[in-house]
């Protein structure tokens, strides 16, 4: 059996790295970056458009109510 080195993962692509690090890589770093903004930006839309929904079935129940 092969005995590791004490290592911890990179956040984005999973490759193994020091404990004192986080990304393997400074392309993981800002990779990971884009999609947490991207993310982010999709989230918000999701929430924009539930909102406007909720407010145009209220608005015909109460024009058509």
């Amino acid at each position: 059996m092969t005995v590791l080195p004490e290592h911890d993962h990179c956040k984005f692509c999973g490759d193994a790295v020091p404990f004192d690090r986080a990304y393997c890589s400074e392309k993981c770093y800002w990779d990971d970056r884009a999609a947490s903004q991207k993310e982010k930006r999709n989230n918000l839309l999701f929430a924009a458009i539930t909102v406007a929904s909720v407010a145009a079935i209220a608005a015909a129940g109460i024009l058509l109510g």
